[in-house]
């Protein structure tokens, strides 16, 4: 499939059943869908809600199974190579983490009493001078409470976490969702610089389109 950072190919998928098969007569939510993205690209996936947008994400991302052949990233199939995901080449950042961090490594309430400092500070293999942009980007103030700040500030902190190791490839389902109009502008400027400096490949899903004319390479 050449050297596209993320390739799909004709890509057919219904939810499976109890016995982990389709059940008979379901329709397929995705579709023929095939989609092939190189380095340095920005992807806007866009539809109403319950289009497939998150369930694509997550395809891409390993969390569903299809066959290996149906979607490669880096030249690999996510759900079957997990370095993928450990290595932090691929990075998925979706709307379902409000109160627990998993992905970063943390088994924690982000809603328990601890400092921003101590959450953001407390990723392993980070470099300082990334983080530090980060925190600038997001305007994170480092002595926020975590139980005690708004949605869309636990938001920025959880971005600011996700995003402290450089990705090759990076999905984000609906994060901005929370983020003041100022906030989401700084972050997608960030995006943008990342895939144009390092020649990382982003998938974007959202259904906000406000100042997004000149962010994406494809639609």
């Amino acid at each position: 499939m050449g050297s596209a950072a993320v390739e799909i190919n004709n890509l057919t998928f219904t939810y499976p059943g109890i016995d982990g098969h389709p059940p008979p007569g379901s329709r397929p939510l995705i579709e023929g869908f095939s989609l092939s993205l190189g380095a340095s690209q920005r992807c806007l996936l866009v539809g109403s809600n319950g289009a497939g947008k998150t369930t694509i994400l997550k395809i891409i991302g390993g969390k569903h199974m299809v066959e290996p052949d149906m979607v490669r990233v880096l030249g690999r199939s996510a759900f079957h190579d997990t370095s993928l995901t450990t290595s932090g080449d691929l990075s998925y950042l979706g709307g379902e983490w409000r109160r627990d961090v998993a992905f970063a490594g943390f088994e924690v309430s982000i809603q328990m009493d601890v400092s921003a400092e101590k959450m953001i500070f407390g990723v392993s293999g980070t470099d300082s001078q990334r983080r530090d942009e980060l925190v600038k980007v997001l305007d994170v103030d480092l002595s926020w409470r975590m139980h005690k700040v708004s949605d869309g500030q636990r938001r920025r902190v959880q971005i600011c976490m996700g995003l402290l190791r450089p990705f090759k490839v990076l999905l984000l389902d609906e994060i901005t969702v929370d983020l003041d109009v100022l906030a989401r502008a700084e972050l997608l400027k960030f995006l943008k610089k990342e895939c144009e400096e390092r020649g990382a490949t982003i998938i974007y899903a959202t259904h906000i389109f406000d100042g997004l004319e000149d962010w994406p390479s494809h639609i």
